[in-house]
């Protein structure tokens, strides 16, 4: 018999407490023990920030990269000091190091799949850049 591991929608958990839309954490939950796996669903006109967040800050990674792929809605991203849109099936391949912020500037939702490898301390892998992306 195959080891897999199935979790169903009512399973994920969320990291978003009471902040509008959706953090969802699959890789963790399913045992992945090389993948993160998140999908971040933004109601429209908010930011991809933790609870209570400022909108204007950035982040990056030390060592990973990422891949951002947008399911539905449109999404959009300052990269370094660009700005792009993308919408559903595009996405983006952001490397070590780079900073970035994702916004909903739409009125409708958005939500997109955030994929890399995993890592055991989210937190110091991070950097935080204030004031990155100004209202």
């Amino acid at each position: 018999m195959s080891e897999y591991a199935v979790l169903r929608a009512e399973e994920v958990p969320d990291f978003t407490g009471d902040a509008p839309g959706a953090f969802l954490g699959y890789g963790r939950s399913l045992g992945a023990e090389q993948l993160a796996l998140n999908l971040r669903v933004l109601a429209p006109h908010t930011a991809h920030v933790a609870p209570g967040g400022d909108p204007t800050r950035g982040h990056s990674h030390r060592t990973i990269e990422e891949i951002y792929l947008v399911l539905a809605g449109e999404i959009t991203i300052k990269l370094g000091d660009d700005v792009t849109t993308l919408g559903p099936r595009d996405a983006v391949r952001i490397p070590p190091e780079t900073t970035r912020a994702v916004r909903n500037e739409s009125d409708g939702e958005a939500a997109f799949l955030l994929v890399s490898t995993r890592v055991e301390d989210h937190k110091a892998e991070s950097q935080w850049h204030e004031r990155f992306w100004p209202g």
